[in-house]
């Protein structure tokens, strides 16, 4: 069972994944259709670029691989350098592409993707959105609730205050609320 889990698991964050990548294509694509009427060609594509890549790195780190870390100016660096190994790759496959398989330049790129892909993906489950180390500090992550019973959730909050909420309301109890009473 503990398998099946796993893989449902890995299969729901590949399939977000991709729906993250496309609607962050189209984010871009309609910038760049947009802007191109009013802007110089490079400065269309640059903003709907930079629009694209900011939509994916936010969609992926919360929606996609659930990220809790904090440590956002480490993983905007990650995140910057897999964007230049998914651009090198994706120029090394039209470059062989051009000069194998294709003359045009839009097939070439659409064979360019799937790879591009893939090394995004696993770049950014491997390293920029993985869980931390046990030997990472309290202030780098947050960690996961605590669950006391179906009803009661405690959760650590930054000031290291204990929060529980009970699934059938949004009632709140302070830590001395969830301590043990003397009989």
């Amino acid at each position: 069972m503990r398998v099946e889990t796993l893989i449902k698991g890995e299969a729901l964050k590949i399939a977000r994944f991709l729906i993250v990548g496309g609607g962050c294509a189209l984010l871009d694509c309609s910038i760049v259709w947009a802007l191109g009427f009013f802007l110089p060609p490079l400065a269309a594509v640059s903003a709907g670029y930079l629009a694209g890549v900011s939509c994916h790195f936010v969609l992926n780190k919360f929606w996609v691989f659930r990220c809790r870390r904090s440590d956002y100016g480490r993983q905007l660096a990650q995140y910057g350098l897999n964007a230049v190994c998914c651009w090198l790759l994706t120029l090394t496959a039209v470059h062989f592409c051009l000069g194998t398989l294709t003359t045009n330049l839009l097939v070439a790129k659409l064979f360019a993707l799937p790879p591009a892909t893939a090394l995004g993906f696993c770049i950014l489950h491997g390293l920029v959105f993985r869980k931390r180390s046990p030997a990472s500090t309290a202030t780098d992550v947050m960690p996961e609730p605590i669950r006391l019973n179906p009803s009661v959730t405690v959760q650590w909050t930054r000031g290291d205050a204990l929060l529980g909420r009970t699934s059938r309301g949004n009632g709140a109890y302070r830590a001395r609320d969830l301590a043990p009473r003397k009989g």
